[in-house]
């Protein structure tokens, strides 16, 4: 194994900048590796990293299956796709979203803990809600170290204020420092390798698809009286941890922010769901109504009024409580 460092980062809203300015002046002579997850719609055209090539010394790669991780080489995240790395090489993952996101920072930091022990920094950046912050708590559990972008200065301030709140980080900087200190690692002696804990192998291996899911569960946690927002299946309460997290079988992953997030947009959708099939039984029983009017059965027609008023009456509920305006 090679003493190069491996620097993970992870960023959201306002980070292709803040990577941008970290990166500029590194060298491609440099004794170390840059892995990079930025959170993008599932299908957006990655360009990235042809941005990116244009205004760094180091090549920037998409990231490939079975493609080697070298020193002087930045390699980023498909859209949709989770990065890991397995013995030393990227394996584009398919498997389940994290903290509502494909790629996660989450799966990125753990994978690359697993793989490098401590040879791995991770660098959280700016960005909203808190992916990355149970990446950077895995990265310290296993050897390496963490750095984040002050919160206070950056663009977005949620992902770093939130690690910096759970995890005990490193350095917590300003970008025109971070450069600064990717050097000054790169040239120290390695922080003392300790043994990768088991529940962190296994949560790696969840992303990845490697293992059944059947059991892992009840091995990371405990069962709670909540359903996961994303496939309707039964949650655990990931321990071992300070972070609320929570996974399924299939191998969703949450934080409680965004379990919460996700349970409001599913309510939001069932609900319009809800007001769409009442506006539709309305037009059909109307249409009943006046078929029953044409062919004289008056009285029939009329059995109708109530019911349409009281379709009527739940339309204007849900409307209401949607806060739909016409």
């Amino acid at each position: 194994m090679g003493n190069n460092r491996i620097f993970a980062i992870g960023a959201s809203a306002g980070g292709r900048t803040a990577i941008q300015a970290i990166l500029k002046d590194i060298s491609p002579e440099v004794n170390a590796s840059f892995l990079i997850v930025v959170h993008s719609s599932y299908d957006m055209i990655s360009s990235f990293t042809s941005y990116l090539n244009k205004k760094i010394q180091m090549e920037v790669l998409d990231a490939q299956e079975n493609m080697e991780v070298k020193k002087g080489k930045v390699y980023v995240a498909l859209p949709n796709q989770h990065m890991v790395v397995i013995k030393g090489k990227i394996m584009n993952s398919n498997g389940p979203r994290e903290n509502l996101f494909r790629p996660s920072i989450d799966v990125l930091f753990r994978s690359v803990a697993v793989d490098f022990g401590n040879r791995c920094v991770g660098i959280l950046l700016s960005g909203r809600l808190n992916d990355g912050t149970v990446g950077l708590e895995a990265i310290k559990r296993c050897g390496g170290e963490t750095i984040i972008q002050n919160p206070e200065t950056a663009e977005f301030s949620g992902m770093p204020l939130t690690a910096q709140k759970f995890v005990d980080i490193d350095y917590c900087l300003e970008l025109e420092e971070v450069g600064d200190i990717i050097r000054k690692l790169t040239d120290e002696p390695l922080p003392e390798e300790i043994e990768i804990p088991y529940t962190i192998r296994r949560e790696a291996e969840i992303a990845t698809r490697i293992r059944s899911q059947v059991k892992t569960e009840d091995f990371l946690g405990e069962k709670v009286p909540m359903s996961c927002a994303s496939c309707g299946g039964p949650l655990w309460k990931i321990k071992d941890t300070e972070i609320e997290r929570y996974r399924c079988h299939v191998g969703h992953s949450f934080s409680q922010e965004s379990l919460l997030m996700a349970q409001n947009e599913n309510l939001e959708e069932t609900l319009w769901v809800c007001l769409r099939t009442l506006e539709e039984k309305k037009v059909l029983m109307l249409k009943m109504a006046e078929n029953f009017k044409n062919k004289g059965s008056g009285h029939i027609s009329r059995s109708y009024s109530d019911k349409i008023q009281e379709v009527d009456e739940h339309i204007d509920r849900l409307r209401e409580l949607m806060d739909i305006r016409d």
